[in-house]
């Protein structure tokens, strides 16, 4: 059944950020552009930089804009800014990516009773939103009702991940959750809301996009960070070991199979430990002789 008067729903958009970066602006003016409304965005300026400075730089005059001062860290920003958050729905936003100007609307048009949180397909760009890409995740976009299961299930096939910008959260599903400091941040917090089981939205359409950029908060670039890496992944395993009927293994598998380039890039910091996990999650999944061909690969590649 789907839910009437979406005009009405406030929608919290939440953006940390702790430097001011001329993509920064056109992130703050694509969430203002919104074709709903009813929104709150939430600027958490983080670690040195002041609130006042902020606003000097945007230069944006809109009483939607809600500037808070929270300590260092990406997490700090948004536990902040979720504790004061007064929406209905939950839109987290990096200061460096971008959202369509439907991307709320058309989420909200399907919102649905007991369905908490809805998913877009997403882009990566460099430079121009516009640029041409091929979205490669599209098997986890064939059916427009999931189960928390059955998207790890697509997960696992697929070896994605699901974009931060491309969900639509209720506040009431992140009750008790909270962020945490981790170049992962957002497949750790996903768990977070996954481990509660919700009934989920598919929307294979792209509303939101990824910038990529040298200056990613989530490339891993010393053995502090790779530290974390692999403790949260050890996390997200628990966080969905206590979904219902969950195969989890596959996921987890390809996960590390992906830190196995991480760990090359760092003097193979931990890749032994990294091959052990992958053939352990492999084996679990009954992922066949093809897993030794993956490792081997991403070890001589």
């Amino acid at each position: 059944m789907m839910v009437e008067n979406h005009n009405e729903i406030l929608v919290s958009i939440i953006i940390p950020v702790h430097k001011t970066h001329s993509f920064f602006i056109s992130c703050v003016e694509s969430a203002l552009s919104q074709t709903h409304k009813n929104i709150e965005v939430i600027l958490a300026c983080n670690g040195n930089l002041e609130i006042n400075e902020c606003k000097k730089f945007l230069d944006i005059n809109d009483h939607r804009l809600v500037f808070i001062k929270t300590i260092q860290g990406r997490d700090n920003a948004r536990n902040c800014a979720l504790e004061i958050a007064k929406g209905n729905w939950i839109q987290f936003l990096d200061y460096d990516d971008y959202l369509f100007p439907a991307k709320i609307e058309k989420q909200l048009n399907e919102v649905m009773y007991d369905y908490k949180l809805i998913i877009c397909e997403w882009k990566k760009f460099t430079k121009d939103v516009s640029d041409n890409y091929n979205f490669p995740f599209k098997s986890l976009f064939t059916n427009k009702l999931l189960s928390a299961n059955k998207l790890i299930q697509k997960l696992g096939q697929s070896g994605g991940f699901i974009a931060t910008s491309s969900w639509l959260v209720s506040k009431e599903l992140l009750s008790e959750l909270k962020w945490q400091d981790s170049p992962n941040d957002d497949a750790v917090f996903l768990s977070e809301i996954l481990k509660k089981e919700p009934r989920i939205i598919m929307i294979p359409e792209v509303l939101s996009a990824y910038r990529i950029h040298e200056s990613n908060t989530s490339s891993i670039r010393n053995k502090e960070e790779f530290d974390k890496l692999m403790k949260s992944w050890k996390v997200i395993y628990h966080n969905l070991k206590k979904i219902k009927d969950a195969n989890v293994e596959v996921y987890i598998y390809k996960s590390y199979l992906y830190l196995i380039g991480y760990s090359k890039q760092i003097d193979k910091y931990r890749l032994q430990e990294v091959v052990y996990n992958c053939i352990c999650f492999g084996l679990k999944g009954k992922v066949g002789f093809v897993m030794f061909k993956d490792i081997i690969k991403k070890i001589i590649r």
